[in-house]
């Protein structure tokens, strides 16, 4: 059976015109390898909204409940565990709103995607964004719960006008102000590749960056900076937001154990040579130690 690699790179910043980072991500792997290659890798993003520090509370309260309850969840069913993930993400908001006058109100978006074998499966609330990235061809897999994104849907306003549009940052739907929240759930119905890319944001990245050029820079950006690229990206176009961005690589097909006899002949031609190596040592030791014979021989024969 084969797998595939993961390489991952985040990145977040205030912007130019926010006072504080309101956005809040985490990435979990299991620390077990089996266990990871079984339950995959989560990462999560969230937008906070409140005003003062309210914001940025909703968004931690919200990523750090979605990542305890994927560890703590079996992994059987994943949509059904980060529907569960980010239901109670609302619960533990609201609950904090409601208990603490000074946050009454906060939200908070919330995109979780899990990445296992190749598949991503998908919990979604708000205006964040997870996108599949395949060389220069980009799809968003997530529907933005927003009042421009209705507008176009019902082709009111054209995407365009959507990006300029005042309203554009007015969410729909979100995590917190109520005591429920309607949770969207789907697996990417595209199989992941190698060299495949699962980029997941807040409003901050894909405001300013159309998708076009966020595929532009992803295709040719080093894996290693990409996500500090991103980020400044957003900012020479204004950094009107807090910018956070996750960016999930697919790496090349791993071989698991039982793979093993199907090593590339460069790789065998490797371990033959190192296998010849301790014959090597054997000859050039018995060598050595004839020498030595021959040499006390002689000095015996000459005092003699």
């Amino acid at each position: 059976m084969k797998r595939m690699g993961l390489a991952i790179s985040a990145a977040s910043d205030v912007g130019r015109k926010r006072p504080h980072n309101e956005d809040s991500h985490a990435i979990w792997l299991p620390e077990d390898p089996a266990d990871r290659e079984r339950r995959g890798a989560l990462v999560v993003v969230a937008d906070g909204m409140g005003g003062m520090l309210a914001g940025d509370v909703a968004s931690r309260l919200a990523v750090e409940t979605v990542v305890r309850v994927i560890r703590e969840a079996a992994g059987e069913d994943l949509l059904a565990d980060l529907k569960r993930a980010i239901e109670e993400a609302n619960r533990v908001v609201f609950e904090r709103s409601r208990s603490h006058p000074d946050l009454s109100g906060m939200g908070t978006t919330c995109t979780a995607v899990i990445v296992r074998g190749d598949r991503a499966w998908i919990g979604h609330v708000g205006d964040s964004r997870a996108y599949l990235i395949r060389g220069d061809v980009i799809r968003q897999l997530t529907k933005d719960h927003s009042l421009v994104a209705y507008l176009v849907e019902r082709r009111e306003l054209t995407q365009e006008q959507a990006r300029k549009d005042p309203r554009r940052n007015v969410v729909t739907r979100s995590i917190g102000p109520g005591e429920e929240v309607e949770v969207d759930t789907l697996v990417s119905d595209t199989t992941l590749r190698p060299g495949d890319t699962v980029l997941v944001c807040s409003d901050g990245l894909h405001g300013p960056i159309t998708d076009a050029d966020l595929a532009d820079v992803v295709a040719s950006e080093d894996f290693m900076t990409v996500s500090n690229r991103l980020v400044a990206e957003a900012n020479d176009r204004g950094g009107p937001d807090n910018i956070t961005v996750v960016v999930v690589r697919m790496g090349a097909e791993e071989a698991d154990a039982g793979d093993a006899d199907e090593a590339a002949p460069a790789e065998k031609k490797v371990a033959a040579a190192f296998a010849v190596h301790p014959l090597l040592l054997i000859l050039f030791a018995a060598t050595l130690v004839l020498a030595c014979v021959l040499w006390f021989l002689n000095r015996q024969a000459s005092a003699l």
